[in-house]
């Protein structure tokens, strides 16, 4: 594993720190490894955004039971 990515693993880079380090490597891997580090840094930015959205003011109505606002479901506080 190259330092990108275990940076990246370890959370102590961010996303973008990370796509800036590797285009300054980017001429010193090889082609494929390249392409799994992007990999690796999009799956962390959707991670991140995901966790983001979760922690948004607008999900803050969500059914406990079911996951929805308006609830979906007889258990929630929308009945």
């Amino acid at each position: 594993m190259c330092i990108i990515c275990i940076e990246l693993e370890k959370s102590l880079i961010s996303p973008l720190e990370a796509r800036r380090n590797l285009a300054e490597m980017a001429f010193d891997i090889d082609i494929d490894h390249f392409l799994e580090v992007e990999d690796k840094i999009q799956e962390t930015l959707e991670k991140n955004q995901f966790h983001f959205l979760l922690k948004s003011e607008k999900t803050n109505g969500l059914c406990s039971k079911c996951g929805y606002d308006p609830c979906d479901c007889l258990w929630g506080p929308h009945e």
